[in-house]
């Protein structure tokens, strides 16, 4: 689907998405700022150029009645193997080190 397009073009895409969605339910603008908690402003911001807050986003997915698309979207992924079960889930990243860091150890 987006594999292969830049993060510009993916947003684009989006927001024609989320406009052409309220077209085909004969929703204006304003009904859906106002069912979503946004302004018109921002929602036609969102919808034109992709511009706003996660927050709006999800709120006009909400009032579209698409929250399961954001579910898919921050879904976990399964595990690859059986040895990923056992692994505790990580709670942070760890900091990169430079490759000349006192205490660093080369991989052989």
């Amino acid at each position: 689907m987006f594999d292969t397009k830049s993060p510009d073009t993916v947003v684009a895409e989006l927001a024609e998405r989320l406009r052409s969605l309220r077209l085909q339910r004969n929703i204006t603008q304003a009904h859906l700022a106002r069912q979503a908690g946004v302004s018109r402003p921002t929602l036609s911001a969102l919808e034109s150029r992709g511009r706003g807050t996660v927050e709006t986003l999800v709120r006009v997915m909400y009032s579209l009645g698409r929250e399961r698309e954001l579910d898919a979207l921050l879904a976990p992924d399964p595990p690859s193997t059986l040895e990923d079960l056992d692994e505790p889930t990580r709670q942070r990243a760890r900091p990169r080190r430079p490759a000349d860091a006192p205490g660093r150890r080369e991989l052989r």
